[in-house]
């Protein structure tokens, strides 16, 4: 009725056309309801006012269906590599997600409707605001950055597990991203909402080969102590040892999410790049793309690695022996319960500790200090990086 009450019309107009539609008990607010007005459309047909509620049914119906479409669970039980350091493989996922076409579409109209208001914003105050009306200082893109900093978080969480951990990437990368948008996205480094529990439980009980957690945890947290982006921990008391232990459950699905994401930003990449070169008055050769391509395929290589919690695993029993090798003994990694290692569950003993950025002990620059010895020697000695 808004739009209509300023459009000329004829005695048999819009306006009285949807009051009949509201007085005759044509309702769309259930699927019900939906199908109904869908199963009425034949006899609608006879007459104009009839073919403008058909048609207006048919829209609303098309509309209804593409959001339930995009907001349906998808099916990442099979993915096109499996996890590991050397597995990502993107002539395979060329191959796996080819035959799969409405899988990429559905992603990429998700990420499109995701990001609109939040790009079309970005546009508006960069493009009209700043270029058309020549303020070379772009006032309004600074003065809007704390608001959209803070959209740049939400968005990362609603796209996923993929833009999360770019996201945790960017976050001190202030050298790629204004500071104010850097320290927003911070907050995913350890604050990424978790999954449902329900799901935890499942995947520990099928990992483990257990119908009961109790008959291997005296204790188990009810929810998450932490969440990431890969998988989130709980607080645990191993029944057998007594010891507490931080068992980490990896997310339902994660690597074939991953994957059709790593796809989708292939495809994207090579646009993206030809919209910042004619950004920035630049000419886009092969090289740009192929560089961009590469960064992305060397991003998503990690990425996928640590979906291996097996990997993840050697790794840190590898780690702490290095260490104690070297004699730096003043740096260590959660103990790994081995006999609990599993391809989604690990499970290592509990360290209390404290973030050195949000410490305020005396010896925090002593230990930033040993920090940097232990990650200077992983980086030019052992070549593994252990981040925990």
């Amino acid at each position: 009725k808004t739009l209509t009450d300023n459009i000329p019309t004829s005695s048999s107009s819009i306006e009285s056309i949807l009051s009949d539609i509201t007085k005759d008990g044509i309702h769309l607010s259930t699927p019900t309801e939906l199908q109904s007005a869908i199963d009425s459309l034949p006899s609608l047909l006879t007459t104009p006012e009839g073919i403008f509620q058909a048609a207006a049914i048919a829209l609303f119906a098309s509309g209804s269906l593409l959001i339930s479409w995009l907001n349906s669970p998808d099916d990442y039980s099979q993915t096109p590599y499996e996890p590991g350091p050397n597995t990502y493989d993107p002539t395979a996922a060329d191959e796996f997600y080819a035959s799969r076409p409405f899988m990429v579409l559905k992603r990429i109209l998700r990420l499109a409707s995701l990001t609109a208001v939040f790009n079309t914003g970005l546009l508006f105050d960069w493009l009209v605001l700043g270029k058309l009306f020549r303020d070379e200082e772009y006032t309004a893109l600074r003065k809007n950055e704390p608001q959209r900093a803070k959209e740049s978080l939400i968005l990362c969480q609603q796209l996923g597990p993929t833009f999360i951990k770019l996201g945790q990437a960017l976050s001190i990368r202030t050298d790629l991203l204004p500071e104010i948008y850097a320290l927003q996205l911070r907050a995913l480094q350890d604050a990424v909402p978790p999954f449902d529990s329900t799901e935890a439980r499942e995947v520990l009980r099928r990992e483990l080969g257990v119908r009961d957690l109790n008959s291997l945890f005296e204790k188990l947290s009810d929810e998450p102590v932490a969440s990431a982006s890969i998988g989130q921990v709980y607080r645990g008391t191993l029944r057998d040892s007594q010891k507490d232990v931080a068992v980490k459950v990896q997310r339902p699905g994660i690597l074939g999410e991953i994957a059709l994401d790593l796809y989708v930003l292939r495809l994207l990449t090579p646009i993206q790049t030809k919209l910042q070169n004619a950004v920035n008055r630049q000419p886009t050769t092969q090289e740009d793309i192929d560089t961009a391509v590469s960064l992305v395929d060397e991003w998503g290589r990690g990425f996928v690695a640590e979906t291996d919690y097996r990997l993840e695993a050697r790794n840190t029993i590898q780690f702490e022996e290095a260490m104690r090798k070297r004699k730096l003994d003043a740096v260590c990694a959660p103990a790994v319960v081995e006999e609990l290692v599993r391809d989604k569950v690990l499970v290592t003993e509990w360290v209390e500790g404290t973030r050195l950025d949000r410490d305020a002990s005396s010896d925090v620059p002593r230990l930033c200090g040993v920090a940097i010895n232990a990650y200077l020697t992983m980086l030019l000695d052992t070549g593994v990086l252990h981040c925990d």
